[in-house]
């Protein structure tokens, strides 16, 4: 069990690595990850720092975060957390996502204040229960409840400027047009079934049917025609992926893509699309706003 720090009172938590012990009032949290940077800003607890890791060198750029850490102190990390800041930092509190890498320091993440590791693989990388699992240790579960079904309501009004509730009975229902996410890093991707960004557009009932039960399957360049959705998302994983992307729209099969045939492409932030947390989830939507109900043509047969 963690130690805890000068107070007696706590509540116990059952994670991965076994229970731990945190204070009931943290005030000096720590985490160790943007996810779970982002749901403890989205269940109004404010973390004194965070590790971030970002695609783009020499940046530490959150785009979906940017107007909400004001205050919070950003440390880089690549492969693992810098110990030696994080003990400096004097927490009362750490706060991580249970990956390998992360329970592999776990011990000394312990060492230095209580941890708790937030399920994650082990929840299939299940964004929304992600959230729950982490106001559970605050105590905010009806927090979480209330977000989600805010966010839920978002998406109904969203379905319904779009023209995608089914109005007809289930077995005659038939989409209107489908979206997917498409992403380069060293090569294009598109999101599949259980990625982050596909949960959403299935919530919506934008989801192609096709795709499998996967994160992300390579799209080769002879089979970019396949892409058959009515709208593509598509972000860059690093700065270099931009010429990657670019090298890709100048080839005669690109433009035997359906989206880009009917116009229908927008270039999103790939940390967003990919952030996997509440508020990315809301940014998300966001841009699905911005780029699809301006567009009528999809929706005019629906309507």
């Amino acid at each position: 069990m963690s130690r805890l720090s000068s107070t007696t009172e706590c509540r116990i938590i059952q994670h991965a690595m076994g229970k731990t012990c945190t204070p009931l009032n943290p005030q000096r949290i720590v985490t160790s990850d943007i996810l779970s940077l982002a749901n403890l800003i989205a269940l109004d607890i404010k973390p004194i720092a965070a590790g971030v890791w970002s695609p783009i060198e020499g940046t530490m750029e959150i785009p979906h975060l940017a107007n909400k850490i004001q205050g919070i102190a950003l440390h880089s990390f690549s492969n693992q957390p810098n110990l030696e800041k994080i003990l400096l930092l004097k927490p009362d509190l750490i706060i991580s996502i249970s990956l390998p890498s992360l329970r592999g320091v776990y011990k000394q993440f312990s060492q230095i204040a209580p941890t708790v590791l937030i399920p994650w693989t082990e929840i299939s990388r299940d964004w929304k229960q992600h959230l729950k699992e982490t106001a559970k240790v605050f105590g905010k579960t009806e927090v979480a409840t209330q977000l989600l079904n805010g966010y839920y309501q978002r998406v109904e009004k969203l379905k319904q400027a779009l023209g995608t509730l089914h109005k007809y009975p289930q077995n005659n229902y038939t989409q209107p047009f489908q979206a997917s996410f498409v992403f380069v890093s060293d090569g294009l991707y598109l999101a599949q079934r259980n990625s982050f960004s596909a949960t959403i557009l299935n919530d919506l009932g934008l989801l192609s049917p096709k795709l499998l039960n996967n994160l992300a399957l390579p799209i080769s360049d002879e089979s970019l025609p396949t892409i058959d959705s009515d709208v593509l998302f598509i972000g860059t994983y690093q700065q270099s992926d931009r010429s990657t992307l670019e090298r890709l729209q100048r080839k005669p099969l690109w433009s035997k893509i359906k989206a880009v045939q009917q116009n229908q492409v927008y270039f999103v932030d790939f940390q967003t699309w990919y952030g996997s947390d509440f508020l990315a989830a809301h940014a998300v939507l966001d841009d699905i706003e911005k780029y699809l109900l301006k567009t009528s043509k999809l929706v005019k047969g629906s309507q």
